[in-house]
């Protein structure tokens, strides 16, 4: 979807002849932030994307906002496009989670500082209110500090995340990244950061908890039929492989893993669940 054509549709909607022109004067500024965006974002240079308060000299950063917010999510010429990123979203899951339904658009740059990019359709990532809302920095200042973008940082061919079992009474698991071996220092730390800044551990543990009080019971019952801890350990494995084939890396195969491979767990310690 050409940045143009989306800010050209958008504008085109504005009855004040003279912000429709000075905005329209923007389109190759536009176009230039597009180009850029996309020439930095594989190379772990967005964080050297200048901030704007003004552009073209006469077009403050709130006219940009106002378009977004105005005339792509609030007028049928824009809205279009913006039901299309929504539903380009696989499943309807949020990229960023991987786990809520997606319900709007993030700027991945936020429009109040890089106002270029307000309706710029490769800043713009269909997500679920909670990480829309929820990212810890609002723009990045070091390469480390770039969290993933989905239509451009392709990890899910590595296992990534892993849980760790706390063997108390009652148990408890965390939830942290692993870093693969083909990873360089650059990406394992950007994963980290995106891991933090979208409170994914929070998350997942929440989830976590919540699946082993519903599992609770069937591992007793599998446990006390005479199967012991290697059919516990079966049934958990299995739980495992049948999620790490929709998707190795979300919070289920990673939980279901841990607790396979969990000795404890499988000889017993599923009876300290609360």
């Amino acid at each position: 979807m050409p940045s143009t054509a989306v800010f050209s549709d958008c504008v085109a909607v504005i009855r004040d002849k003279n912000l429709r022109a000075n905005l329209t004067a923007c389109t190759a500024l536009v176009k230039e932030a597009e180009l850029e965006f996309e020439s930095k974002i594989t190379h772990g240079q967005i964080y050297t994307i200048g901030r704007e308060t003004l552009v073209n000299g006469n077009v403050p950063a709130s006219d940009f906002v106002d378009l977004y917010t105005g005339r792509m999510v609030g007028n049928p010429a824009g809205r279009i496009h913006y039901d299309a990123l929504l539903l380009a979203a696989p499943q309807g899951l949020c990229p960023f989670c991987a786990h809520r339904d997606v319900s709007t658009l993030d700027h991945y740059l936020p429009k109040t500082q890089y106002p270029r990019l307000s309706v710029v359709p490769v800043n713009l990532v269909p997500a679920c209110n909670d990480c829309n809302k929820g990212k810890s920095i609002s723009y990045p200042t070091t390469s480390q500090q770039e969290t993933l973008h989905p239509y451009y940082d392709d990890i899910e061919q590595d296992l990534w995340l892993t849980m760790t079992l706390n063997q108390s009474n009652p148990v408890s698991v965390v939830f942290s990244v692993n870093r693969p071996a083909n990873w360089d220092d650059l990406l394992f730390e950007r994963v980290k950061e995106h891991f933090m800044s979208f409170a994914l551990q929070r998350l997942y543990s929440t989830q976590a908890a919540r699946e082993l009080s519903g599992i609770k019971l069937n591992l007793i019952n599998v446990y006390d039929s005479g199967a012991g801890s290697n059919g516990v350990k079966r049934l958990l494995s299995d739980s495992a492989t049948s999620r790490a084939a929709y998707n190795p890396n979300s919070w289920q195969s990673a939980f279901y893993l841990g607790l396979s491979d969990d000795p404890w767990f499988c000889a017993g310690g599923f009876r300290n669940i609360g």
